[in-house]
């Protein structure tokens, strides 16, 4: 059964396969979350709230910087990019703001047509450092091998060092309560980089909800700092940094750099 909210704990792990070995793991927690279901989830803890608060949940940290809520945002992007979400359930994964820190690599939103126990899209929402631009993929899934799996070209500069002529090849596999995704960067036949999380959905009780807080305090920090702390290790490693192409997409609403998935 699709879990309305949950707290989703387990790993992220990153795999470089060129031009040099490098690889690491790292435990994290994100919110998973029915968008029709975020006051209710905030309700349960006096320590998680939409104001300040060690966990805060705020519509205009997700998509753009406009106080909408959530749901109506999503939907709207999903319709722009060619995914009709206006009926079903969407839910999100991803980090909220923790100890007033916000910073997501990744954010992805579940549609689940009326009845169904599995998704049959996403929406990719992802941010990219240092230049903290977003930018939208839409992912429509097809079953393969008892996965859903997708494949689209790579648009938008994430990473210094990988450059933007690559293809993505997504697989998830979401058997509640264990969802594991793996995102493989390709040249051709070859995998250059692959990343994944692997995560175990827990009941979003008052106990487990201080625990996350206390076990992983300002997870925006701790995800800000690996990266950097990653990036420096490749470069003495002598990776090949790739210039920002600064091409596609136009300045959004709230004065970012924006990019769809188009």
């Amino acid at each position: 059964m699709i879990p309305r909210f949950a707290l989703a704990r387990g790993h992220v792990w990153h795999r470089r396969f060129e031009p040099v070995d490098h690889r690491f793991r790292y435990p994290l927690w994100l919110v998973w979350c029915d968008l029709d279901a975020t006051g209710e989830l905030l309700q349960r803890h006096a320590g998680w709230g939409r104001r300040w608060r060690p966990v805060t949940f705020r519509d205009r940290d997700f998509v753009d910087q406009r106080d909408r809520p959530l749901d109506e945002k999503v939907r709207a992007k999903a319709g722009e990019l060619g995914l009709d979400w206006r009926a079903g359930r969407v839910c999100m994964l991803g980090q909220w703001r923790t100890f007033g820190v916000l910073f997501n690599p990744l954010v992805l939103y579940f549609h689940f047509p009326d009845g169904a126990d599995r998704p049959d899209a996403a929406l990719a929402e992802v941010r990219n450092t240092p230049w903290r631009e977003r930018h939208f993929y839409p992912l429509r899934f097809r079953e393969e091998n008892g996965e859903q799996v997708v494949e689209h070209d790579k648009k938008f500069h994430v990473s210094p060092f990988l450059p933007l002529a690559l293809r993505y090849h997504w697989t998830l596999h979401a058997l509640f309560p264990a969802l594991r995704l793996t995102l493989r960067d390709r040249e051709g036949e070859r995998t250059v980089f692959a990343a994944g999380l692997d995560l175990a959905m827990l009941e979003a009780r008052p106990p487990a909800m201080t625990a996350v807080i206390a076990r992983f305090g300002a997870q925006g920090v701790r995800t800000l700092a690996g990266i950097y702390r990653q990036a420096w290790k490749l470069w003495r490693k002598g990776v090949p940094v790739y210039a920002h192409p600064r091409a596609g997409g136009g300045d959004g609403e709230n004065g970012e750099k924006t990019h769809d998935g188009r």
